[in-house]
């Protein structure tokens, strides 16, 4: 099969591959749509701390089932359309016997630690693969894992109705984030975004964006607020100026939610976080109820009509191009997702 296999950092080869067998419990499936993360430009940097090469990348996968070889999933069988939850646990430490299975201390994941989606065929194990309904394009599909993200991260967050919510970072992940919010029942989302196309694209979805480069786009946000600051800020640009928002536009007792990864170690405003009793929270991924609640809500959101989902897919290239992929999003050209066709 046909595959792009990153042979070292900063070198992603086209190859003929063997097509992976499968073992006890495990589906083969041929991929439609790979996404491509900000995670696998991470490993293709040679960044990531544990992943290794050579890997086939992507585990944002969309496809059709080839085979299946379980006893238990009579449910699945060739042709049906499925999505794949990458995560793979230890079942043996402490957060796994918890229940926290998503937080293993040895956490892997499907196209990092091992080969993954940018390839013809994939196989997964049967229990991480979920059937879709007709009513869900391939396209949309294929943001059920950022969307399973975006639903985590709301879960961390605990939004409610009425919320007052501030996105700072407007790329991929925050717009789920900032979709996912409206359906938690957020009042207001407001975004902070560098990038005046992605600023025209959250507009474009009904969501108030300030470029905060800007003269007076601090005062302009807290006007927004109406001067009482948000009650959650989901920190996603990774930045130092990010941070710095956060702790200020963030309400007394709010939340401030790190979702982006930083790119130096952060300053904190431990002052202002005593003074307004702020709660920092993490969030990680998603449990594997997220994902399979994340693709009913992609459900109910196609059959709302609410949001043109498939507007936040900015380029769709053939697997043949993943380096040009990988390099729109090192250089920041790319507005939305980017998936890869086979």
């Amino acid at each position: 099969m046909k595959a792009a296999v990153l042979k070292e950092w900063q070198r992603i080869e086209l190859a003929d591959v063997p097509v992976p067998e499968l073992d006890e419990e495990e589906v083969l499936i041929k991929v439609k749509y790979a996404g491509v993360c900000g995670s696998d430009v991470t490993i293709y940097k040679g960044k990531h701390p544990t992943a290794r090469t050579p890997v086939i990348l992507g585990h944002e996968v969309i496809g059709v089932v080839e085979q299946v070889r379980s006893s238990k999933r009579q449910d699945l069988k060739p042709g049906d359309r499925v999505v794949v939850e990458p995560l793979i646990s230890c079942g043996q430490c402490e957060a796994c016997r918890t229940g926290n299975w998503h937080v293993c201390r040895t956490l892997k994941l499907l196209g990092i630690h091992t080969d993954g989606g940018f390839a013809e065929y994939v196989k997964a194990p049967v229990d991480k693969t979920i059937k879709l309904k007709d009513s869900i394009s391939d396209k949309v599909a294929a943001l059920t894992e950022p969307f399973a993200v975006g639903f985590h991260v709301n879960q961390q967050a605990g939004i409610k109705a009425g919320d007052k919510v501030l996105i700072i970072g407007g790329g991929p992940i925050g717009m789920v984030i900032g979709i996912v919010a409206k359906r938690c029942g957020a009042e207001q989302v407001v975004f902070t975004e560098l990038n005046s196309e992605r600023i025209r694209l959250i507009e474009s979805f009904g969501f108030t964006a300030v470029d905060p480069a800007e003269e007076g786009a601090s005062e302009r946000l807290a006007a927004v607020a109406e001067h009482e600051g948000y009650n959650v800020v989901f920190e996603v640009s990774g930045s130092q100026a990010g941070l710095a928002s956060a702790t200020e536009q963030c309400m007394i007792r709010g939340k401030i939610v790190f979702v982006g990864f930083p790119h130096k170690r952060p300053e904190v405003d431990v002052l202002k976080t005593i003074f307004k009793e702020l709660t920092l929270v993490g969030s990680r991924v998603y449990t594997f109820q997220d994902f399979t609640r994340t693709v009913r809500m992609l459900e109910e959101l196609v059959a709302s009509g609410q949001y043109e989902l498939e507007s936040m897919i900015s380029d769709v290239l053939p697997v043949e191009q993943v380096e040009e992929a990988i390099q729109q999003m090192i250089r920041g050209d790319n507005l939305g997702k980017i998936l890869l066709s086979y």
